[in-house]
């Protein structure tokens, strides 16, 4: 995240995460997903996620996410069952 930041051009940036959701690093990304969109690190870093950059979370469940992540974030329901 911090590298696309530094990209100089304004061209779209997807961050794209996949895999099983974590209860501690999930609750620090709140702060990305809400209107400050901005990553605080355990250091005190503070990365902005510009306006040209995106994220996508592809994940199984939403098992040990908070109600303040599943608020936060639009969510896509696919079933992996037959039938649609």
């Amino acid at each position: 995240m911090r590298s696309l930041g530094e990209i100089a051009d304004t061209n779209p940036k997807w961050l794209v995460m996949d895999g099983d959701i974590d209860a501690t690093w999930i609750e620090s990304m709140n702060s990305v997903m809400d209107d400050n969109k901005i990553l605080t690190l355990a250091s005190n870093e503070r990365i902005p996620l510009l306006g040209h950059m995106r994220m996508l979370f592809e994940i199984r469940d939403l098992k040990f996410a908070s109600p303040a992540t599943v608020s936060r974030a639009g969510i896509l329901y696919i079933s992996d069952t037959a039938g649609y």
